[in-house]
């Protein structure tokens, strides 16, 4: 598996910027109007990426099961067209964003290859589908792989399974499935547990409320972040309440550029400001009444003849008597 690749024009790695997603899923209400409006407030608010939801609610849900009746009249009042998924494809394309979707069912699958999305997002409850990471692992696409209530032994299978697959490019996403997440369950440092055990990209399917969290995960190596996204949490549908708005989402985007610019490089080395206050930072060696001293200013920053405060210990036991002020190295016997 790769540690790093393309998603377009945008890379995917263990180290790049962070790579936002606003997951409109079922947001778009089966209305065109709102979904185009809701792919083009996305990209005012400074994300990279709309991902829907894409599938045949009777492929991935039995409708003659009473327990799952609910359910099953919720997705079919969302179940996207080609013909949307076409038409909200060309916005994406046009405001420049990435475009691509969760297939829930196997014919799904075959849609979005026809339709050339780069990468394909597997939902949490399917980190489990064998024919779904099978059909999925045939596109040859990169994916994104949720780990939602999974437990860590599925978790291994699936990335196994796709390994053994063929797939190249996966980014394995930790996820709580909660809606909204406590913030006592979000268990964050599963991505460092992630980023420890897989030479690929990791990232984070946010679903907590607020910002926070999306922040922390950039901080812990989360290259990837996909938050639930909405044009109007009032608007009617399962999903827009607990979904960012778009002042939430330009709030977010930028502290996330933030974030990451302040982790900075792993190597640790002086800054050219930092070097430039040593000489009212640091400390030279002194004598005075006979004592030796260790005083700010550092002399020695800007007269290489005078001791700094790290070389006294050559002189501490040789009992010299030096004149008042900085000790010169000429001065030393």
């Amino acid at each position: 598996m790769n540690s790093s690749f393309s998603i377009e024009r945008h890379t995917i790695s263990r180290n790049s910027s962070p790579f936002l997603v606003a997951e409109i899923g079922l947001n778009h209400n089966n209305n065109e109007e709102i979904g185009k409006k809701t792919i083009q407030a996305a990209k005012k608010s400074g994300v990279h990426a709309v991902k829907f939801q894409s599938y045949i609610t009777e492929e991935f849900i039995d409708p003659k099961n009473s327990e799952a009746k609910f359910l099953f009249d919720i997705f079919k009042q969302y179940e996207l067209s080609e013909a949307l998924h076409r038409k909200f494809q060309q916005t994406a394309k046009d405001e420049g964003l990435v475009f691509f979707s969760t297939p829930l069912c196997e014919s799904s699958v075959d849609l979005l290859v026809s339709l050339k999305v780069p990468v394909l997002k597997i939902a949490s409850g399917d980190i489990v589908n064998y024919s779904l990471l099978k059909k999925s692992a045939v596109s040859g696409l990169p994916i994104f792989l949720s780990s939602g209530a999974a437990d860590f032994f599925e978790v291994s299978r699936a990335m196994d399974f796709l390994k053994i697959s063929g797939v190249k490019n996966i980014c394995l996403l930790h996820c709580v499935s909660l809606y909204p997440t406590p913030i006592n369950k979000l268990n964050l440092n599963v991505i460092t547990t992630y980023k420890n055990l897989y030479d690929i990209p990791i990232g984070f399917s946010d679903h907590s409320a607020g910002i926070t969290a999306g922040i922390v995960s950039i901080s812990l190596g989360a290259t990837v972040l996909e938050k639930h996204f909405t044009l109007d949490k009032n608007l009617p549908g399962p999903d827009h309440t607990i979904s960012v708005n778009p002042e939430e989402m330009r709030h977010l985007s930028a502290e996330l550029q933030n974030a990451y610019t302040m982790l900075g490089e792993s190597s640790k080395f002086a800054q050219a400001e930092e070097i430039n206050g040593r000489f009212y930072g640091r400390r030279s060696t002194y004598s005075s009444n006979h004592k030796l001293l260790t005083l700010r200013p550092a002399l020695h920053v800007k007269d290489n003849t005078i001791l700094d405060s790290w070389e006294i210990e050559r002189i501490l036991e040789k009992n010299i008597n030096f004149s008042d002020g900085p000790i010169r190295l000429n001065s030393i016997p």
